[in-house]
């Protein structure tokens, strides 16, 4: 049996359709087509990017890659990664000066609260373990390392605004600063 017009009107005269409805089904279509784009615009940075460091896709746009806020870090923190900067914590860790951002005339960079798309992770055996060490804790300017008898620590991530102060200052480099 196929499906002629005779079916299909026969069909309609049954199913109406208001114009709210119409309406609602095409803004619904619409929004979906936008979040949909927007979903595709988001990336993921695969490294640290500076302090105030807008969304990646838009950073991405917004970078012309000059350098400004790789020479105004009094850290030396920040390095040029493909043409990007980011944060290489091997050396240092983010004092939260704001250089960068006062240097970066491109707007790639925002002020506003200090916040990385990194955290410290405990990588590594850490030796509190073995033998009493709080470094990391008594380093952590906010707060954001729980501390745990003869266990390695934890990081509470709403507190860490991820400086790599505590990484750096382990003895043992048992933490290790990673993208989120």
């Amino acid at each position: 049996m196929s499906k002629d017009e005779r079916f299909y009107r026969a069909y309609m005269e049954h199913r109406e359709v208001s114009r709210r409805g119409l309406l609602r089904g095409l803004f619904k279509g619409a929004q979906d087509a936008v979040e949909q784009e927007a979903r595709k615009l988001e990336i993921k940075a695969d490294v640290i990017r500076p302090p105030g460091a807008v969304g990646e896709a838009l950073f991405r746009q917004q970078c012309n890659g000059c350098g400004d806020c790789v020479t105004a870090c009094p850290e030396s923190l920040i390095v040029m990664n493909g043409g990007y900067p980011a944060l290489d914590f091997i050396a240092n860790y983010c004092s939260r000066c704001g250089e960068c951002v006062k240097a970066c005339g491109q707007g790639a960079l925002l002020e506003g609260t200090f916040r990385l798309n990194g955290r410290p992770l405990v990588q590594h055996t850490c030796q509190n373990r073995y033998m009493y060490c709080d470094t990391c804790r008594r380093r952590c300017q906010k707060s954001a390392i729980v501390w745990q008898s003869s266990l390695a620590p934890t990081i509470d991530a709403e507190k860490c605004d991820g400086c790599g102060e505590c990484a750096f200052a382990c003895p043992v480099n048992a933490l290790e600063m990673t993208v989120i």
